[in-house]
């Protein structure tokens, strides 16, 4: 290489020596302004003038003419371009290296501005190939193309040993291409001596695989940029927008006083080496916080492209659904003139989301989205109504992905657009949530793609809750209008969720071609579309189109899940809804499903359609009918409301006759007025019903039933008394009827010569309930009861009463029965909660074959909660319940035959205790009662609930209650079981004094004072009594003391079957309580004293028969035959009563305790040790003053 050098630089030298003049002849300094210029200062340099310096007063272009300074000797001189433009274009076959300056040595070049083309196969640069010494380089650009199969560099191949090169404010913009792709380099490729770069921009081009973007890593560089990589990076990369925008010339200059880099912003797309005022470029910090955040640049005089967003602003704790209202220092804004380098602070207002309140503020979130800010959520606060403003939310390079919430507000449009198209609230949407919203009004253009909500979708979205009630109007008369009442189009990117949604709006196309195509919710369908209990009930007039949305892209997917219509729009889609079902609640119902917040609703009788409300009272509650298991009707009702009961053609359809007698039986005792609070399914039982409610009834009843209508089912309305003909149903068929005898009673009094004599002849899965039966039977014949002779099937028989009277004459067994005669073969057969109370009478010696409920079975029969309290005359073959029966829970008080159940006596069915057994564990409601007193307990009747002590299970209390309990003073009342008295009475009126008292019930103490039987008990002649308070116990004795006359009965009183606190003890004392009246032996023989008139208990004697203690009393009795012939009362804790006086010698005065006249306790007995401690003075014992001298 050095040798081919001096070869060339030889040549030249000599080249110059023949054409130029001595350099000492032409000046130090040269004026270049035209190529000629350029060779004469090339040729004056190469012949020795090597320190010559040079000044370009004009461009000059030295086309293909290749001349380079400092070819033969380095220059070393000042070259200064002047901002002037060297333009070459040099293409040459030679592999010399080439140059505009090819050595140059101690030199200095600056604002000079190379351009064009070098092309040949040795090493190429655009400014120079060596620099040697001390060489500045400043202020030049490099635009110059290179190509070679060697090294190319932008401005220096290589710089030599011990050389220091500066270059400074520097760009090179050319395009490098080297067949040597390793040996390229930005600014300068080899460094041998020392090199630095100061604010230096490469912005050429280059298809280098290695190299230095601007020097090899010796080099030093100061605030150097690049656009694009030059083999290794160095220096800071900048981007195009970098460029353009202002900011890399700002920071080449670098706060710099003189202007060396600047820029027309809007025209330049990178810096400028130059020195004009105009294009000087000022920086604008904006500051959050004290801390940079953002900055933009303007030239002199001008204002900032834009102003900073509040992502650039905040950062990584930017939300882009927030919305941010910016407040620029001063007043800053995107018109403010900007004439210096400025810092402005910044201040945020941040909401979570952007409130609209008005037409203005929808505005501007149109604005606000469309302007780039697309993922800001938003909420309506008020209706709003934009009028005839078009503004759209969204556009294809901003489209909306926020969350848009309505807050159920309606938005009210009324636009005409001309010939617009895509003319919706929304424009474009991506990745948004669109909620609560309702849009209202009119939508009219000449244009195609118009719809109540969306225009354009892609991305994932949802739509939910939202009611679109715009009528569409379009004029469009090329093709289909492709109007839809929710989304126009959804792109094959788009993925949309759409749930709870109505479309009430119209689509209006006034032109044939337009009516071919639009959508009830979407109309073209290119993605992924999810419809979720939506609601088409709009109005259109397609001739072709989609209910909910198109299917014609083979690629796309829609599903609908509890989709309905009103009107199909094009093709049929989802379920059809009639404007019934709409009306009545069946479709809000369908609509809003099992979820248990309120999502879909309708005030019956006043929204014609479902409505999306979340008001509870709007909710709608379905009541299903069913018969048999099977849904047959349903009806629907508000929160409390109530519903209109089905009818029997409802449940029956084709099986109705209008010719039979129907009824209803709801179960639970639903009716049209039961309140409605949540879903709920009613099972009805249809009763072709026959009221009976006289005897006439009967007979035609029995005769219907005989002549064929088996399952007709009867209800007894009044007591009927069939008196001596006998009628009985089922003697030609079985009857497989229900008959409920609703408590009334049948009576009868039948005399036949034949048998097999029963209200119910024969029975084949039958139900008889609630029937009472009273009277006689009389029979020569065998087979006889009160009910039913022979039962088939399944038969049940519950709260049933038998108190017939059956007396056989047969000679032989007589197979008589209370309930059933016979149970068949195969029969299944629940007696539950019956009772049989008549005489049954055998005529024959031997007087057998009878039972208390159900005599002959060779099936199976249950009896449950049963009473046998009849009398018979039965001796063997004979059952109290039955034969071969299953028996749970069953009482009897006389056996008939053998014995069955078990036994009670007359005291338990009077006191309740029976009843109590009967009812068992059940607490689903009450079944049996009882009047206490009488004879025997009764199936529960509502009615008889305000009888006087009528003892029944309240199911709503859990436990056994008497509305009206009545105690009779003197008469005593049996009680066998714990209850509740509503109302408790006692005709008895404490009078004021001394009085006792024993009830079965608790009683508050109030209005008297109560006192029972003291624990220690000292004396022979007097009782001690201790006070209570608060409540008396339940038959325990007590003595009360009444100022004035006081009640002995009271509200919601706890009554006691347990005594075994009737007697009470202390010491040789015994305090008695009576609830049953007390006679004189009994009384003489118990050692018994009873309260006088006197307040003192005296004993009773047989000399007095007459004396007795009623019922509800007490009396004292004292273990010994030596007791006084009365006793005094004392009440610990008073003063002793004072009844004489004695010096305490005599009748017993020294065993009791000793008092003083103040009423204190000052010793336990009067013994001589008492006697000679205490003082000498008046004492009382046991009741008597005692003197101690």
């Amino acid at each position: 290489m050095k040798t081919t050098n001096v070869i060339e630089r030889l040549c030249l030298f000599l080249f110059a020596l023949v054409l130029a003049a001595p350099a000492w002849a032409q000046g130090n300094e040269m004026i270049i302004a035209s190529k000629a210029d350029w060779g004469k200062f090339c040729d004056r340099v190469d012949r020795g003038e090597t320190t010559l310096n040079a000044k370009m007063t004009a461009d000059v272009d030295l086309g293909e003419d290749t001349w380079q300074v400092g070819a033969a000797r380095n220059y070393s001189g000042t070259f200064d371009g002047q901002g002037h433009t060297l333009t070459v274009n040099w293409n040459s076959a030679f592999s010399f290296p080439l140059a505009p300056f090819a050595y140059v040595e101690n030199a200095t070049i600056k604002n000079l501005h190379i351009k064009g083309q070098i092309t040949n196969r040795g090493n190429l640069s655009g400014l120079m190939i060596s620099a040697s010494g001390t060489t500045t380089v400043s202020g030049c650009v490099i635009e110059v193309n290179l190509k070679s199969s060697n090294d190319v560099t932008g401005m220096i191949n290589w710089t030599q040993p011990n050389s220091q090169v500066t270059i400074t404010d520097c760009v090179v913009k050319g395009a490098l291409n080297s067949d040597a792709t390793n040996n390229m380099a930005g600014f300068v490729y080899k460094t041998w001596g020392s090199c630095t770069l100061n604010n230096c921009l490469y912005a050429g081009t280059n298809n280098a695989e290695d190299g230095y973007t601007f020097a090899p890593y010796s080099a030093n560089l100061d605030n150097c940029y690049y656009l694009n990589p030059c083999g290794k990076a160095q220096g800071k990369q900048a981007t195009k927008e970098q460029l353009a925008s202002g900011e890399i010339a700002a920071k080449l200059q670098a706060g710099r006083p003189d202007q060396v880099w600047g820029q027309l912003l809007g025209t330049d797309t990178i810096p400028q080496l130059t020195a004009e005022a105009a294009k000087h470029v000022y920086e604008v910090k904006f500051t959050l916080n004290n801390e940079v955040k953002a900055t933009r640049y303007a030239n002199g005089g001008g204002s900032v492209a834009t102003l900073p967003t509040a992502k650039e602003l905040l950062g990584e704790d930017y939300n882009g659904h927030h919305y941010y209202a910016i407040a620029f220092e001063g007043g800053f804004n995107g018109s403010t003139t900007v004439n210096t380098d400025r810092t402005v602070a910044v201040t945020f207002n941040k909401k979570d989301y952007y409130e609209i309140a008005s037409k203005e503020d929808w505005k501007a979130f149109c604005d606000l989205v469309n302007s780039g800010q697309n993922a800001v959520d938003a909420k309506m606060t008020q209706d709003v109504d934009l009028g005839e403003d078009i503004a759209k939310v969204g556009t294809s390079n901003s489209p909306y992905g926020g969350t848009f919430d309505g807050q159920n507000h309606v938005l009210t449009v009324n636009w005409d657009a001309g010939s617009a198209n895509d003319v919706a609230p929304f424009g474009r949407v991506n990745g948004a949530t669109i909620k609560n919203l309702r849009t209202e009004g009119s939508i009219r253009s000449n244009g195609y793609y118009l719809s109540g909500l969306i225009d354009e979708v892609s991305g994932e979205n949802t739509v939910t809750g939202c009611v679109s009630n715009v009528n569409l109007t379009t004029s469009y008369d090329k093709s289909s209008c492709d109007a839809a009442g929710l989304i126009c189009y959804i792109y094959s990117s788009g993925r949309v969720t759409i749930s709870d949604c109505l479309v009430k709006g119209s689509i209006n196309a006034t032109t044939e071609k337009g009516q071919k195509g639009m959508g009830g919710f979407v109309f073209i369908q290119h993605g992924s579309c999810i419809m979720n209990n939506c609601l088409y009930a709009g109005t259109n007039n397609a001739s072709g189109g989609y209910t909910f949305a198109s299917d014609s892209d083979p690629k796309a997917t829609t599903t609908l899940n509890n989709c309905h219509y009103l009107n199909a729009c094009g093709k049929l889609q989802g379920e059809q809804a009639t404007k019934a079902q709409l009306e009545s609640g069946y479709m809000a119902h369908l609509l809003q499903g099992m979820r248990e917040e309120t999502v879909w609703g309708q005030v019956l009788g006043t929204d014609i359609i479902p409505q999306l409300t979340a008001e509870a009272a709007k909710q709608v509650y379905e009541v299903k009918f069913t018969l048999n298991g099977k849904v047959k009707a349903m009806r629907y009702a508000n929160r409390g409301g109530h519903v209109s009961l089905p009818t029997v053609q409802e449940f029956l359809g084709e099986a109705y006759n209008p010719a039979n007698t129907y009824k209803l039986i709801f179960d639970g005792d639903f009716s049209a007025s039961t309140p409605v609070n949540s879903d709920r399914t009613v099972a009805v039982v249809v009763a072709e019903s026959y009221e009976i409610a006289t005897k006439a009834d009967w007979q035609a009843f029995c005769n219907r039933v005989n002549d064929g209508q088996t399952a007709i089912n009867a209800k007894l309305m009044n007591d009927v008394d069939l008196s001596e003909k006998i009628t009985m149903a089922g003697t030609i068929r079985n009857y497989n009827g229900t008959f409920d005898g609703q408590g009334h009673t049948l009576t009868l009094n039948w005399n036949s010569q034949s048998g097999e004599v029963a209200l119910f002849k024969f029975v084949n899965n039958a139900t008889i309930k609630n029937l009472r039966v009273n009277g006689k039977i009389k029979s020569d014949g065998r087979t006889l009861s009160a009910l039913v002779c022979n039962a088939v099937g399944n038969v049940t028989l519950s709260g049933c009463v038998s108190e017939v009277d059956i007396t056989s004459n047969y000679h032989g067994v007589c197979e008589l029965a209370g309930m059933i005669a016979y149970v068949n073969d195969r029969a299944e057969v629940a007696i539950t909660d019956c009772v049989v109370k008549g005489a049954f009478n055998s005529m024959a010696a031997d007087k057998k074959g009878m039972a208390g409920f159900v005599y002959l079975q060779t099936g199976y029969c249950t009896l449950t909660n049963c009473l046998y309290a009849g009398t018979n005359n039965a001796t063997a073959g004979s059952y109290t319940f039955g034969s071969n029966t299953i028996r749970k829970n069953c009482y009897y008080l006389n056996p008939c035959g053998k014995a069955q159940g078990e036994r009670i006596v007359e005291k338990q069915l009077e006191s309740g205790e029976v009843a109590y057994k009967l009812q068992g564990d059940r607490t689903d409601s009450c079944h049996w009662a009882q009047v206490l007193g009488e004879k025997t307990p009764s199936l529960y009747r509502e009615a008889d609930r305000t009888k006087p002590n009528y003892v029944y299970y309240n199911k709503e209390n859990n436990g056994w209650t008497c509305d009206d309990f009545r105690l009779t003073d003197g008469q005593s009342l049996p009680i066998g079981l714990d209850f509740t008295a509503t109302k408790a009475t006692y005709d008895r009126t404490l009078a004021a004094g001394k009085a006792t008292l024993c009830l079965p019930y608790e009683l508050p103490v109030q209005g008297f004072r109560a006192y029972t039987l003291a624990d220690r008990q000292e004396s022979r002649t007097a009782v001690h009594f201790k006070e209570v308070n608060g409540t008396l116990g339940a038959y325990r004795p007590y003595l009360l003391v009444a100022d004035a006359p006081a009640r002995l009965d009271g509200e919601n009183l706890q009554v006691k079957a347990d005594r075994s606190s009737i007697v009470l003890s202390a010491g040789n004392y015994y305090f008695k309580g009576a609830v049953h009246g007390v006679v004189n032996w009994w009384l003489t023989s118990d050692h018994a004293y009873i309260l006088q008139a006197d307040g003192q208990f005296h004993k009773v004697t047989s000399n007095n028969p007459s004396v007795t203690v009623p019922a509800y009393r007490a009396y004292i009795s004292y273990n010994s035959h030596e007791g006084a012939k009365r006793f005094s009362i004392v009440f610990d804790g008073e003063t002793t009563g004072i009844y004489g006086t004695t010096d305490g010698a005599t009748d017993g005065a020294a065993d009791g305790a000793v008092y003083n006249l103040q009423g204190q306790r000052v010793a336990d007995r009067l013994d001589d040790s008492v006697r000679r401690q205490i003082p000498a003075g008046v004492y009382i014992i046991n009741g008597r003053k005692v003197v101690v001298k």
